[in-house]
């Protein structure tokens, strides 16, 4: 006859037939230690295995340890790499190996989307486009950059991190780097048909029952 495989149990049983309650569910093993079910025959116990710096059979024995002299300061949690080695989880605020140096970084003192940077005991803004000094609250004013922003002749008009082209005619784009071209793209609506005149100038052939300066009427820039 056939032999069935081994019963797959849930979390509260043990054993071939899930017979045995799962001694690991009372959490006997202290100090984040990892308890594993034991089986023998009819009974069962249960082993734990201590993470770095206790002992015992229940983790409850501190062994002796780096942690143990509390190394981290202001609220900082200490972490064994070893016995004699640890590292330091500070909390929001401060940084360092013994969380000894108060985050530069924690008042958010870059304005205007500027990026914080610790650096030694202080810090370096990153600024966004638009924006400059040492916590990025100067407005750059694009109109006095060289060679000029706006191309061919255009204005520059400056706001609060960013500016204004106002373009010449026969000139289009963000900066007036481009040729306009009346009818590329088309500002005829509703399916009407753009024709170039001029330069500058464009036509609208309307459908039936349209008409207006977008629709219809000659005009440019």
């Amino acid at each position: 006859c056939c032999v069935s495989p081994p019963a797959r149990c849930s979390g509260a049983y043990v054993g071939e037939r899930c017979q045995l309650p799962n001694p690991c569910l009372s959490s006997p093993c202290k100090n984040a230690g990892t308890c594993t079910a034991v089986v023998r025959g009819s009974t069962v116990d249960y082993t734990c295995a201590c993470r770095l710096g206790f002992t015992d059979e229940l983790c409850l024995t501190p062994r002796d340890n780096v942690c143990l002299s509390n190394p981290c300061r202001n609220g900082g949690t200490c972490d064994l790499l070893t016995l004699s080695e640890y590292k330091c989880r500070c909390p929001p605020g401060w940084s360092g190996k013994t969380c000894q140096q108060a985050d530069p970084c924690a008042s958010n003192p870059c304005a205007n989307g500027g990026q914080c940077v610790p650096f030694e005991a202080h810090y370096i803004c990153r600024c966004t486009a638009g924006f400059h000094g040492a916590n990025c609250k100067q407005d750059v004013n694009e109109c006095n950059i060289s060679p000029p922003v706006c191309k061919n002749g255009g204005s520059c008009t400056n706001e609060v991190g960013t500016y204004q082209c106002s373009c010449r005619p026969a000139y289009t784009g963000q900066n007036c780097e481009h040729l306009y071209v009346p009818c590329n793209p088309s500002p005829c609506q509703n399916g009407g048909t753009c024709r170039q005149i001029g330069d500058t100038t464009y036509d609208c052939t309307c459908l039936p029952g349209r008409e207006g300066k977008a629709w219809g009427s000659s005009s440019g820039l």
